[in-house]
């Protein structure tokens, strides 16, 4: 089931928030379209429900067959109501903490009601401010969460933007694949992508939590499955270990050093593909020299950048700027080594 809130009326005083209809269409339509591993008839969409009846009876019948799946996902405002517990804002929410768990849909209701669904897996996307508080109910011990952002962060919605930050980079994520993954699109490879993708984007850091071997669970195919050494596949895994490394860059170290195991794939996979001296693989092979000497290995980058500059010189026209680049780049990893 796919909730969102887009509009709210007095009492509320909350914004609108028009991307939570986009959220859910787009978010339908990955699910259950082409790439999608769910059946159109079982996913259920409601917006602005206007009571917490509206989108709880979107669960199936508890004494249905047994389900491969039960997913809720709700996109809109999130509020914090007695003992700053999780609510999920309604068209009539008032956001004050008396009157909050009494006008939402607190989050403990919704996880309470999955419970008593026959599933073998149970799952809940939760897109929005402060969404992280949801691992703090109880009755969500059994059920994989994953939310747009942590306990005391807010989730941003750019008025321009068709879709909120979160759910617009998880689509994107759906629609353009992961070139060096399987077939399948499974929970933690879309929680570990979006924990690069979404900071590299200006936007918070989601958060995990798995229940048993629930982050093997896939909710589509991986579009972008064998393209890992096609031009194109190279290059979008060569962007997304410059994501890595400027995230590494921000504080935490082991991000760069990640950034260096990806950029050496991604260098051996080029030189066989494409050969040592193409233009594309010097250019990873000068990717991967920078990343080295940024994780603390200044010499080895300087090996690295001399044997790229001997073979750059061997194709590179007069003045080519690229070249330039590469000998600045082991010049200053040479000053380093002093």
């Amino acid at each position: 089931m796919l909730i969102g809130t887009a509009t709210h009326v007095v009492p509320s005083t909350l914004p609108p928030l028009p991307q939570a209809v986009a959220n859910v269409a787009g978010l339908a339509a990955a699910l259950t379209g082409p790439l999608g591993l769910l059946d159109p008839s079982a996913v259920h969409c409601r917006i602005d429900p206007q009571v917490p009846a509206d989108a709880l009876t979107l669960l199936p019948a508890t004494a249905g067959d047994e389900l491969d799946l039960c997913l809720f996902y709700f996109a809109g405002h999130g509020m914090l109501g007695e003992d700053e517990r999780l609510c999920l804002a309604l068209p009539g929410s008032v956001d004050d903490e008396k009157s909050t768990e009494h006008t939402s849909l607190p989050v403990a209701a919704v996880f309470q009601a999955m419970r008593r669904v026959r599933a073998a897996h149970k799952v809940a996307v939760i897109d929005c401010c402060s969404a992280g508080r949801a691992l703090d109910a109880p009755q969500a011990a059994d059920i994989h969460l994953l939310t747009a952002v942590g306990r005391n962060r807010k989730a941003l919605s750019p008025e321009s933007q068709e879709y909120t930050g979160f759910t617009g980079e998880l689509l994107r994520l759906l629609t353009e694949g992961v070139p060096e993954e399987p077939e399948h699109l499974d929970l933690t490879t879309i929680y570990r992508r979006l924990a690069v993708i979404l900071p590299g984007a200006g936007l918070p850091p989601p958060v995990q939590r798995a229940f048993g071997a629930s982050g093997d669970l896939a909710l589509a195919r991986n579009p972008a499955h064998g393209t890992a050494c096609t031009g194109q596949g190279l290059l979008a895994r060569a962007r997304f270990a410059e994501q890595v490394k400027a995230l590494g860059l921000t504080g935490r170290p082991r991000r760069v050093a990640q950034a260096v195991r990806l950029f050496e794939d991604i260098v051996t996979d080029a030189v066989r593909e494409l050969g040592p001296t193409h233009r594309e693989t010097l250019l990873y092979r000068h990717a991967y020299a920078a990343a080295t000497g940024e994780s603390g290995e200044p010499g080895r980058a300087c090996a690295l950048l001399k044997r790229i500059v001997a073979d750059w010189e061997s194709i590179a026209p007069p003045g080519d700027a690229e070249l330039d680049a590469v000998r600045a780049s082991h010049d200053h990893w040479q000053g380093r080594t002093a």
